[in-house]
Order: C-alpha cells, then sequence, then structure tokens
C-alpha cells in the first residue's frame, strides 16, 4: 500500500479538538449572548405586561363609566312627580350615622378617613388620614328601578293634612302652638295606607317645600271621628322617625326657608310610597381599600329608600384612586340650555340651584410598579370650565408612594335628564 499523504504530525493536530482555553472563550461569548437575550425577552415581557395592565385599566374605566352615565341620567327618574315640589328632602335612621341623610335625585359626599358615608354601617379605610377628602368622594342617586314595578308596588296616594288640631303627646300641636306635632299628623282620610308603609311628608315653607320620610306604625281612631298616623318606632332597634318627631327635622331645613312650624304641618301633603323595598332605590358609588381588596376599588351598592337596606353590591374597578364629582347647576326655574351652568361641588348646591348636569372624574392607576417609568408628582384633572377654584373644581391627585405606577385621567360630563322631563 501507498503512503499516507498526511504527515503524521498532521494527522494528529486534527484529531486534538479545542482547547480548553478555547473552550471557556466559547461558553463566555455564549453566556454574554444569552444574558443580552434574556434581557431582551424580560424587557419585551415587562413592556407586555405593562401595557397589558393599561388597556385592562380602559377596559375597566369605561365599563365604570357606562355604569355611572346610565345610573346618572335615571336619577330622579319616576320619583320627580313625587318629589318635584320638594326643596330639601330628608330621612332619618338612627342606624346610620350621621342619622339625617338627604334625598336628592343626585348627591355626593366625601369620603373622610374614619367617617361613616351616606348609607353606610361602617367607616370605609379609604382614602388615608393624610390625604384630601376631595380625592374620594361617593355619589349617591335615587330612582326607580322600572316603572311597571314602581306602579304595581307602589300607587303613591296623596293626602292632605287640613285639620285645625293635630293629636301630640301632652296637648302639643294646637293650631296657636308653635310646637310641633310629634309622632302624628291628623288627616282628612287614612283610606289605603298600612301599617308598614313608608310616606313623604311634603311640608310648604317659605321659599319652597321641605319634604321628610315617615313610617306608618299604626293607624287609629281618635275620639273626633278623624284618624291619624303614628310615627314612632315600628322596628325594635331601628327608628326611621327622629325621637321628637317632626320637631327634630327643623334643624336640618335650609334657615333661607324659615322656622319649620305647625302651622306648616297643616298645609302638608302625604305620599304613601308603600312597603316594597325595591319600589324606590339608591345607587351609591364609592372607593373601598378594606379587606378583601387590597387595592382601591369602585363600589357600587344599591339600597333601598324606604328602609335604607343593603340590596346589592359588586366591586367595579379595581386601582381606582380618585372619584371626584362637580355639579353644574342654574337657578331654579331658569330654562334648560339657556344659562351657562355654574360648577360647584356639593357642599356649595343650593337648595335653590337646579343641578342639570354632572362632571365625573376618575383616575385610575395600574397595579404594579414599572421601574423604567416615573410618575408626575401629582395627576391634574381637566376642569369643566375655566376660572375653578378649590372647593369647586377637580383637585389633583398626588403620587407620593406609587412614583412607579401608570396614572390615567378619565372624565365624563352627564346631563340630567329628568331636569328635561319635569313638568
Amino acid at each position: 500500500m501507498g503512503k499516507s499523504v498526511f504527515p503524521e504530525s498532521a494527522r494528529r493536530q486534527a484529531q486534538r479538538g479545542f482547547t480548553l482555553v478555547e473552550l471557556l472563550v466559547a461558553l463566555a461569548i455564549a453566556s454574554v449572548l444569552a444574558v443580552a437575550i434574556l434581557a431582551a425577552m424580560a424587557f419585551s415581557v415587562g413592556r407586555d405586561t405593562q401595557q397589558g395592565q393599561i388597556a385592562q385599566m380602559n377596559e375597566q374605566a369605561r365599563a365604570a363609566l357606562a355604569l355611572i352615565t346610565r345610573d346618572v341620567q335615571s336619577a330622579g327618574f319616576l320619583a320627580t312627580s313625587m318629589q318635584g315640589n320638594c326643596t330639601v328632602s330628608y330621612a332619618y335612621d338612627s342606624q346610620q350615622s350621621p342619622p339625617y341623610v338627604q334625598q336628592a335625585p343626585i348627591s355626593a359626599a366625601s369620603q373622610v378617613a374614619a367617617s361613616n358615608l351616606p348609607l353606610q354601617s361602617t367607616p370605609p379605610a379609604y382614602p388615608p388620614a393624610t390625604q384630601s377628602s376631595y380625592l374620594a368622594q361617593s355619589i349617591l342617586m335615587l330612582s326607580a328601578p322600572a316603572a311597571s314595578t314602581f306602579f304595581q308596588q307602589s300607587a303613591a296616594p296623596i293626602y292632605v293634612v287640613q285639620f285645625g288640631t293635630t293629636q301630640s303627646a301632652s296637648g302639643q300641636g294646637s293650631v296657636a302652638s308653635t310646637q310641633l306635632p310629634v309622632n302624628t299628623l291628623m288627616l282628612n282620610s287614612v283610606a289605603g295606607i298600612q301599617p308598614g308603609d313608608m310616606m313623604q311628608v311634603q311640608v310648604p315653607m317659605n321659599g319652597g317645600v321641605a319634604c321628610f320620610r315617615a313610617p306608618v306604625c299604626s293607624v287609629n281612631a281618635t275620639g273626633s271621628g278623624a284618624s291619624y298616623i303614628d310615627s314612632k318606632s315600628c322596628t325594635a332597634g331601628q327608628q326611621y322617625m327622629p325621637s321628637n318627631g317632626y320637631k327634630d327635622y327643623a334643624a336640618q331645613v335650609p334657615s333661607s326657608m324659615g322656622s319649620l312650624s305647625n302651622s306648616n304641618m297643616q298645609h302638608a301633603k302625604l305620599v304613601d310610597f308603600g312597603q316594597a323595598n325595591n319600589t324606590l332605590q339608591y345607587t351609591q358609588y364609592w372607593i373601598s381599600q378594606q379587606s378583601p381588596y387590597t387595592t382601591p376599588t369602585l363600589m357600587r351598592s344599591v339600597y333601598s329608600v324606604l328602609t335604607d337596606n343593603l340590596i346589592a353590591s359588586q366591586a367595579i374597578a379595581p386601582g381606582v384612586q380618585s372619584l371626584q364629582i362637580l355639579f353644574g347647576t342654574v337657578p331654579a326655574g331658569s330654562t334648560v340650555g339657556s344659562t351657562a351652568p355654574t360648577w360647584k361641588s356639593w357642599g356649595n348646591v343650593l337648595p335653590t340651584d337646579t343641578v342639570v348636569s354632572v362632571d365625573v372624574a376618575l383616575v385610575l392607576r395600574t397595579l404594579q410598579d414599572d421601574p423604567a417609568y416615573t410618575a408626575p408628582s401629582q395627576i391634574t384633572i381637566a376642569q369643566p370650565a375655566t376660572g375653578l377654584s378649590s372647593p369647586d373644581a377637580f383637585m389633583p391627585v398626588p403620587t407620593s408612594g406609587l412614583q412607579h405606577r401608570h396614572f390615567q385621567v378619565y372624565t365624563m360630563q352627564i346631563a340630567m335628564r329628568n331636569t328635561l322631563w319635569n313638568p
């Protein structure tokens, strides 16, 4: 056989492979490349996560605003035929704090840490005491769930108080007395009024009509041949009438309407709403951070207007850092659309104002930090008009402790259609 054309030294060199140094260099290069690839993938996943959070935040905000819009536009619907003449309306409930709740078609209250909201039996845990009460507000709307339900369950008969004397404790309540009836009202008729009904007492006063919720505990005959309604506590442990009767409502009436007197009561009307818990409802939006929610969450609760009992409650959107409400008002009697609204917080809305529109502002934030992003020190909200100032303006929302969260502002201006339907 012939000899190989490759020398022995060349064959040995070809069979040798990589040296240790070469392998280490190759591993180092591969590691650098792997780290770079993993970093790029982690960045991409992080971006996708943040974009997903932002997209989810937008969807939740749109859903929340759609619900709020529907409820605001229903505020006062069907109640206007009974409450259209009420300048102010109040309900008393011994289980609430404070016990007097204004029954406006739409209203709002600031959430102050460790204090109760209307129709909330426990104080909300949000916002923290160090933050402004305007950071979170509660919006409350009165409506009927459906026309058919309302008319089937409450014919809302009206009765007129027209007798010269009223029945009350210790002989108080005569025509010449400045004392109010303590727990009874003399009526021209009590036909159709049943124990357990809830009624509204509409009292004409200087500058308007004051309306008060009152229970029907019993309907009794008197020696004068007429009948009267007793509104003392019907349910053990819960009172819907102040301890001193209508006299205690006097402090709730604005001073511009004068002093509530017995002569006012003698010209009152009663509207019987019946006994069904869902004849009229309150819908309330508020922010909670109580267990099981670890992040501020927008809540929607529905209550019975007649008994204040909770009908249903649900979480609407997590990450709601702020809910703020402004009311567009015009003087009572103004033609809707002909007068530019004046924007006010609820505390500055007067009994003589008519609410024609509501501006709702939601500020949401993502639920996780984005280390690559730094938020501004505060989030500003566009105002519904120029020249607004505190407290009749949207307040900026601080981002302290949340500098690496993404924030988004959503606003919606909603017309109050019940003002267009009033006769």
